[in-house]
């Protein structure tokens, strides 16, 4: 678990829940995941063979996989699990069966190709009551024809009742096209699975869910509905831009003392974050207003757009941290009209 600075304790929080690597302790079981998750388990406990995830950049592919990894190694008398991180585009069949190899701690004595396949088929034999398991991430960097086919090889060892060595690959959705190259290979797939980001219901959940893992206690800082909506406006359900916006308006809140994360900080956040996406920027301040004010007109009216936001009533005796919080809501509030108007008029 990722751990947190010094002073972090003091705000709550015992780790750092949105960390930009994907540990398993915070596994979030979404319905979906879980289902991807719980279709690829029983395809492995019936050795059926290769399977593929496939998923947009950030949708937990690489959290799905050690999670899966670590479900297997706490029965290592079932299980026999290897991980191929990131293989190298570069490596011609031989360096990646070179690779498995030494996955499975194994040390075939000469580099041939046939010395290295004999020592993975003697080890697969000889560990035929084990589920052996490879499971490979970024397997969109295997697109040349010969590394699927040295997988081929590798995965065809078989007795009567299943195949002695389960294969399976989490990619990038345009791995398809390179599969498509190679129909021996995606012959041998026998389940396939895409992951897609998380519905809004879920968006919620998973962060509390992180906040809940890190230790969060009482006092730890929380984030409020209307910044929910925006973070999810921006994310569109993506858990890798969900933890990143989340882990800067942390950040921020520290910075402010404040436990209360609301639109004005996630705004900043995403001005932080939002420089090669304004669209995405754009979509956030929309469900800001909307939250804010659910029957308000002013996507609908460009005269009632034209009017200021309305000032909330006791505004007036705010306090200069919660003045500063108005402007900022004001902020987001200018920055939707004049979006609607300019889509208005462009239409």
């Amino acid at each position: 678990m990722n751990e947190t600075p010094p002073d972090s304790t003091a705000s709550g929080i015992r780790a750092q829940p949105f960390a930009p690597t994907a540990d398993p302790a915070f596994y979030f079981a979404a319905q979906a995941h879980n289902a991807c998750l719980q279709r690829i388990r029983a395809g492995i406990d019936a050795r059926e063979g290769v399977a593929v995830v496939l998923g947009g950049y950030g949708t937990g592919k690489t959290m799905l996989l050690r999670e899966l990894a670590a479900e297997l190694a706490r029965s290592p008398s079932k299980y026999c699990v290897a991980v191929l991180g990131a293989p190298m585009p570069s490596w011609s069949s031989f360096e990646l069966l070179e690779a498995i190899v030494v996955q499975f701690g194994l040390d075939p004595g000469p580099k041939t190709f046939v010395a290295y396949m004999d020592a993975l088929n003697r080890f697969l034999i000889g560990n035929r009551d084990r589920v052996v398991t490879l499971l490979v991430d970024d397997a969109q960097n295997l697109n040349k024809r010969g590394q699927l086919e040295m997988l081929r090889l590798a995965q065809n060892l078989e007795d009567a009742q299943h195949k002695l060595l389960n294969i399976v690959l989490f990619a990038q959705l345009d791995w398809t096209a390179v599969l498509k190259a190679a129909p021996g290979f995606a012959q041998c797939i026998t389940a396939s699975q895409v992951l897609e980001p998380f519905p809004s219901a879920e968006v919620k959940p998973f962060i509390e869910h992180r906040l809940k893992k890190a230790g969060a206690s009482t006092g730890a800082p929380t984030f409020d509905d209307g910044a929910i909506a925006m973070i999810q406006a921006y994310a569109e359900g993506n858990p890798r831009r969900i933890v990143t916006l989340c882990r800067n308006a942390l950040a921020l809140a520290e910075q402010s003392n404040t436990r209360r994360i609301g639109q004005p900080i996630v705004l900043q956040a995403i001005e932080s974050v939002s420089l090669l996406e304004p669209e995405r920027k754009e979509r956030a301040t929309v469900a800001a207003l909307l939250a804010a004010n659910p029957q308000s007109t002013a996507l609908n009216n460009p005269a009632v757009g034209a009017a200021k936001p309305t000032v909330p009533a006791g505004a007036a005796l705010a306090t200069a941290p919660a003045a500063k919080s108005l402007n900022k809501d004001k902020k987001a509030n200018e920055m939707l009209l004049r979006a609607a108007r300019a889509r208005q008029s462009s239409s």
